[in-house]
């Protein structure tokens, strides 16, 4: 569906004008502050939500009590044509549809709200905004909810930062420390411990040494009676029994001996001196096997959340993959458009007015009407491209631009040409300029009121 006509009383710097578009490409041309933008805004103001950002706070032009704005749309197979009539006073606003049976039932509002997308939608708007503003409004348009995909990759994200925060301590830890892989002890080794087992040991060899010792007297012992035995042999049998049992007892106790082996107590006394380097040691290793336990628990905790950040990473590029974008080649990342894998920002401007359009067209399925505030920043090929878009696409673009008289003369005269808040010119044949009335003040000698004259017949 297209625009027929439109019919503008009293909006912003618009006296009056009346515009039936006789091309794809309606261009509103003027000078600064003659009423052109009034014109889009008007376009606007009609179809879109009183509450949209778009609206005007001070729509009615400056002296005037109320205004008006008409349009007729050309309907389309599902819906026959309508006029839509928006008017404001300084008491508030009205719509209204007609005929009404192309309501069925549907408010004024809802039912332009399901036929009109976003109107408003300015392809050098688009192509002008930050990398992220593009990103969200082309992912409003396919439909995905990027703040939820934002919310649920910041959760995710901000518990895999205080994930790292406490690997980056843990390894700061771990690499503080010193590792004695010579060192095979579990537990400190207590001092007292190795104390009480030198003091056994110097007792035990003590008694081994008295043992020796006893037995070397019993050893002279037995020589010195065997020696009585030749001097006295009269007591040879009892004192040669006796030293067959010395005898017996000593062989007993030095085969003992002979197996029994003294302590090395210097070697405890060695082991004592050494034991706090080794103790050292073995806190050195029981703190950094504790803290390597750590690490690595942190680390495999870091790693999952890694992987559940980058699971919803990869389902939100399926789900981008996937979306039906209206721009072939155009896709997204977290930081802005990509048009065959280049940044939006390096594409040429033929490219961007290209990408553009191609959006703000798909927003507008059915009420096929654009529009361009800064028509005056494109040259004459990029414009050239736009209005080829909009005639092989079936839309009606309408394209605000600064020129004088003389250059709309020399450019074409095509378009409309607005001076002074009115339509002096359309496709280069002059308009007559409808006449500002003024209330006259009847007197209460004057038998009639003066009447006052007819709006224009549109």
């Amino acid at each position: 569906m297209k625009i027929v006509s439109m019919a503008i009383e009293n909006v912003m710097k618009i006296t009056s004008a009346f515009i039936v578009p006789t091309d794809s490409t309606i261009l509103v041309q003027g000078q600064n502050a003659a009423g052109k933008s009034s014109v889009l805004d008007s376009l606007v103001m009609a179809l879109a939500p009183k509450s949209a950002k778009t609206f005007p706070k001070n729509p009615i032009k400056s002296g005037a009590k109320k205004s008006s704005i008409v349009i007729k749309v050309d309907g389309s197979d599902t819906v026959p044509a309508f006029t839509i009539t928006r008017s404001i006073t300084e008491k508030g606003e009205s719509l209204k549809i007609e005929p009404e049976k192309v309501l069925a039932g549907e408010t004024p509002r809802s039912f332009l709200d399901k036929l009109i997308g976003s109107i408003s939608f300015d392809p050098l708007d688009f192509i002008n905004k930050d990398p992220k503003r593009q990103r969200s409004t082309l992912m409003e348009l396919i439909g995905l909810d990027v703040d939820e995909w934002e919310r649920k990759e910041k959760e995710v994200f901000d518990e895999r930062t205080v994930k790292g925060r406490e690997l980056t301590v843990a390894k700061a830890k771990v690499a503080g420390l010193i590792r004695h892989d010579d060192v095979t002890d579990k537990q400190e080794i207590k001092v007292s411990d190795l104390t009480a087992k030198i003091s056994k040991s110097m007792a035990y060899n003590q008694e081994l040494k008295d043992r020796a010792d006893k037995n070397e007297r019993l050893k002279q012992s037995g020589l010195a009676n065997k020696d009585l035995i030749e001097k006295l042999k009269l007591q040879l049998r009892d004192l040669e029994a006796t030293v067959k049992l010395q005898q017996q007892q000593y062989r007993s106790e030095k085969d003992d001996l002979a197996l029994s082996f003294p302590d090395d107590v210097d070697a405890i006394q060695q082991e004592i001196q050494s034991i706090e380097s080794k103790n050292s040691k073995i806190r050195a290793n029981i703190q950094y096997d504790s803290e390597n336990d750590n690490l690595q628990s942190i680390q495999t905790a870091y790693d999952e959340i890694d992987k559940r950040l980058e699971d919803i990473r990869l389902d939100k590029l399926k789900a981008i993959h996937d979306a039906n974008i209206p721009v072939p080649g155009l896709l997204f990342d977290d930081d802005g458009l990509l048009y065959n894998s280049i940044p939006l920002s390096q594409c040429s401007d033929g490219e961007k007015l290209m990408i553009g359009m191609g959006i703000s067209m798909a927003l507008n399925p059915t009420m096929r009407v654009l529009r361009i505030k800064d028509g005056s920043l494109l040259d004459s090929k990029n414009l050239q491209i736009i209005q080829d878009m909009v005639k092989e696409n079936g839309f009606q673009l309408w394209i605000e631009k600064v020129n004088d008289v003389a250059g709309y003369e020399l450019s074409g005269k095509v378009g409309l040409y607005i001076e002074e808040g009115q339509v002096i010119m359309m496709d280069g044949k002059p308009v007559e300029k409808k006449a500002e009335t003024k209330e006259k003040v009847t007197k209460k000698s004057d038998p009639k009121p003066l009447s006052r004259p007819q709006d224009e017949e549109w």
